[in-house]
């Protein structure tokens, strides 16, 4: 049986968190968002609790493996920082630099890891060719967004920011692995 204590400390966190921020203009906002999240928490804690954790012999990591954590870190890491640019500053200003900060270089750390760390399988041509074709498909999506986006813009200018394209890319990165993910499984 597994210990409740971190659930239970979680929730007791998120409470403590809730009564100690300060309230938003219309007050019941403030209390529906933590109730949400609260209750996401609770699901997840139920759903995790009743999962069986793998043994350690049937655990596999490969290459398509490294290939998915890499690229889904970095794209992390990219939208983070697209955020990071897009967000206006906070009251103190360091607080955002500070939450931010810590967690994109977690997202590089831990690409960086699964970057280097070790694998016995070797690409073949099955693999190849799946990559292929997801880069096929997203350099179709990228092609189609931007004559979308000049279509759209040659009727309703607007001004692209480094936000917005660090947010696209780490999207277009996310295509790339849904459409590789695809194409693995489809054989």
């Amino acid at each position: 049986m597994k210990s409740k204590w971190p659930y239970l400390f979680t929730i007791i966190l998120m409470l403590g968190i809730c009564f100690l921020t300060p309230n938003s203009n219309p007050v019941w906002l403030k209390l529906l968002i933590f109730a949400l999240t609260i209750l996401v928490q609770v699901v997840v804690f139920v759903v995790l609790s009743r999962i069986k954790p793998i043994p350690k012999e049937e655990r596999y990591f490969g290459l398509t493996e490294k290939l998915y954590t890499v690229t889904l870190f970095s794209a992390f890491a990219i939208y983070t920082k697209g955020i990071w640019i897009l967000t206006p500053d906070t009251n103190p200003v360091w607080l955002k630099h500070l939450f931010l900060g810590i967690g994109l270089a977690t997202l590089t750390l831990l690409a960086l890891y699964f970057c280097f760390k070790k694998t016995k399988e070797r690409p073949d041509e099955r693999f190849w060719f799946n990559m292929a074709k997801a880069g096929a498909v997203t350099l179709i999506m990228i092609l189609m967004s931007l004559l979308i986006v000049s279509a759209v813009t040659f009727f309703i200018p607007f001004t692209l920011t480094a936000g917005m394209v660090l947010i696209y890319t780490a999207t277009m990165i996310f295509t790339f692995d849904l459409a590789f993910f695809y194409f693995e499984k489809q054989g």
